[in-house]
């Protein structure tokens, strides 16, 4: 995807609902005949798995989608949280969900509340809703107003991501049949739901409990959890559709990948909506924002141009100003070192990068014309893609690549320039739609100055909000920490 073409028009994507719903119906299933073995009960589960969980979907060995899940303790209870996306071909047509589901439970586990957000085929849907007693009041929603139904329960209700656990909860055993009444928030209703407990197998070299359930008409899913309740793998005809745990450290790395490079499965899910347009964002001279559910525990994003300050412990204000420009004299010496350094991504003593330097800045005056000439080189030379490269030198071999591909590349020209340079990863504005995450960098000259060279900016505009420095895998990490979870609102602006 154009980044460069993204900020001027309007950009539509979209990707999951609650994730289980919307991937299994996607497919024409057949019913998998059920498997037995003779095991001791296990006894009662007491606690679900508290923490976070990360999940991949794939759909005939191709990933299609992604699953964070968050179990948190109460003091009335518990919530689950869960937020994803997914993106398929079936039979020919091309669907996408997104989708951010809130569920809060009593300690059995039981429905209290709940809110969900997704979009479904571009199709937004908002819906809420409280238990009492043994009915459920339901507000949804979507483009065609507000809708407000109650829904009347035969017991206990349980959230979609209680299902895995409820066998554990009764004491799983090979055999055995468990049913329940659980909350479809796809259709807005509450369907009974027979889980069957099949066998204790091995399964990625781990005891396992496996079950099916009959969730959806004629189809069954296949699921292994362990013994703490923790789903390790779930299965839709037979292997067709597979969600798995992945290792949390790779999981929020390829997650960012994926949200920098603007990819269509987590495009929807990353993109910060603002309730203010900004038609012009190039021409802005400041702009000021209130960011709702960032971290306590982050340090304040300040930058060149840029100021933050908290409000209260989850709204954090953040002003920018052009140019995007930090006054400063000589940087330190070990400064200086670190940010001319080469790196293996930042390769700024490749023979042929320090050639291309020097071709690029011939008749040059000064460090910052060169900043410039540099930047706006890179902007021309690459083509603007989703896919990501390795290193300065790949990225000048195969001339395209995501933003961070212009930003590793143009900071080692300018390292090899002497000019010192460093890479900052955030978020910048797309017109028509809100905040998307972003790289770009930031150069010495006589001061710290933001510069873009996927856009061929210098100084970068003020709705470039910078959040982190670096682009290694443990410098980005803070970011996956909130994508999909921030809010943000214009307080303030001036063109």
């Amino acid at each position: 995807m154009n980044l460069r073409n993204i900020r001027n028009k309007t950009v539509t994507r979209y990707s999951r609902n609650s994730l289980s719903t919307i991937l299994t119906l996607l497919v024409c299933c057949l019913f998998l005949l059920p498997l037995s073995a003779s095991y001791a009960a296990l006894p009662p589960l007491s606690s679900p798995p508290l923490g976070d969980r990360w999940f991949s979907i794939s759909m005939n060995g191709d990933k299609v989608g992604f699953v964070h899940l968050n179990v948190a303790k109460t003091a009335e209870g518990f919530t689950i949280t869960s937020e994803g996306s997914a993106k398929m071909l079936v039979l020919g047509f091309s669907r996408e969900a997104s989708a951010h589901e809130r569920y809060y439970l009593n300690r059995d586990l039981t429905l209290k509340s709940f809110e969900v957000e997704q979009i479904i085929d571009k199709s937004p849907l908002n819906l809420s809703g409280t238990v009492s007693g043994r009915s459920i009041k339901v507000t949804t929603f979507t483009k065609g107003g507000k809708n407000e139904k109650t829904l009347k329960a035969k017991g206990a209700v349980y959230p979609p991501p209680v299902l895995n656990l409820y066998p554990l909860l009764k004491g799983f055993a090979p055999g055995r049949k468990y049913s329940l009444q659980v909350l479809d928030v796809e259709t807005v209703k509450l369907k009974d739901v027979v889980i069957n407990g099949v066998a204790v197998e091995k399964r990625n070299g781990m005891d396992t409990l496996h079950m099916q359930n009959d969730l959806y008409t004629f189809v069954d899913n296949d699921i292994w959890v362990d013994s703490y309740g923790n789903t390790i793998e779930e299965s839709v005809r037979d292997g067709l559709i597979i969600t798995r745990s992945e290792n949390p450290d790779i999981a929020v790395n390829l997650l960012f990948e994926d949200v920098v490079a603007k990819k269509d499965l987590v495009l929807d899910f990353s993109l910060v909506r603002i309730d203010h347009e900004l038609p012009t964002p190039e021409k802005l001279r400041k702009l000021v924002l209130d960011i709702s559910g960032y971290p306590l525990d982050y340090p304040l994003p300040q930058g060149p141009g840029q100021t933050a300050a908290r409000q209260n412990a989850n709204l954090l204000r953040i002003s920018l100003a052009t140019p995007l420009r930090q006054a400063g004299g000589q940087l330190e010496p070990a400064d200086k070192m670190r940010y001319l350094k080469a790196t293996p991504r930042v390769n700024s003593d490749h023979p042929q990068i320090i050639s291309m330097m020097q071709k690029i800045i011939a008749g040059s005056s000064s460090s910052e014309q060169s900043v410039a000439m540099i930047a706006r080189w890179v902007a021309d030379f690459l083509e603007d893609t989703v896919t990501d490269t390795n290193s300065a030198f790949e990225a000048m071999e195969i001339r395209k690549g995501n933003c961070q591909t212009h930003t590793r590349l143009y900071a080692a020209l300018a390292r090899a320039a002497e000019i010192p340079t460093r890479t900052v990863s955030g978020l910048v504005y797309v017109k028509g739609k809100g905040f998307l995450y972003h790289s770009w960098a930031e150069s010495y000259v006589d001061g710290w100055l933001a510069v873009d060279p996927t856009f061929g900016q210098i100084p970068a505009d003020v709705t470039h909000i910078r959040l982190v420095e670096g682009d290694e895998p443990e410098e980005i990490a803070p970011l996956a920490g909130i994508i999909g979870k921030i809010k943000a609102r214009v307080i303030d602006l001036a063109d």
